[in-house]
């Protein structure tokens, strides 16, 4: 089983998928974070898929390793089909299941050992990392959903067919905050 993060002492390694994915994906986001009131200043978490997460004091040398590995791969395909529940820290989370395509099984794979190896991920058993798109979670959350209602929400929404797919735009370092300005440690361009 894949450990809760440790907010205090890592950063996350993520994909930004490309718009169609994004826009599609933060109307739903947006819709329940306005019927509660999740994020009043109305900065909410940005759509991403994490791939890894790193020890922080780490993030430099990561950098390096991730500068040469992005080189080595073209187009990394990013396909969703549906909502799914998932609990995390005794929640649950709206989360869009993303599907392993070879190009992103391969693209994380190849980052995950090349981490591994210099002992800077922090995730010992990757091969239970599941890919998704956090939409709905009291994580950052100024007001958070009652637990009852996320649950709730959850559960309506789960298994809900949404088909979409985008290539991965970019891949970044990650602080874990909302700050668009303080959250983006390093950033890469993908092909």
């Amino acid at each position: 089983m894949i450990k809760a993060a440790d907010l205090e002492n890592e950063y996350f390694l993520v994909l930004i998928p490309g718009k169609e994915l994004v826009e599609t994906a933060s109307q739903v986001q947006k819709i329940v974070s306005e019927h509660y009131n999740l994020y009043p200043d109305q900065i909410y978490p940005q759509l991403h898929i994490t791939i890894d997460r790193i020890v922080k004091n780490k993030a430099e040398k990561a950098e390096k390793i991730l500068a040469e590995r992005v080189k080595e791969f073209d187009k990394i395909e990013i396909e969703v089909d549906r909502f799914s529940c998932i609990k995390f820290s005794d929640q649950h989370q709206l989360v869009l299941e993303v599907n392993e395509t070879e190009s992103l099984t391969k693209f994380s794979e190849a980052v995950h050992q090349s981490l591994i190896d210099e002992g800077i991920s922090t995730i010992e058993n990757y091969d239970e990392w599941m890919f998704h798109i956090t939409i709905i979670s009291n994580i950052f959350a100024e007001n958070p959903i009652p637990v009852d209602e996320l649950t709730e929400i959850c559960l309506f929404m789960e298994g809900m067919s949404r088909p979409l797919s985008a290539a991965a735009e970019k891949l970044e370092i990650w602080r874990p905050t909302l700050d668009p300005v303080e959250k983006v440690i390093a950033s890469f361009n993908l092909n």
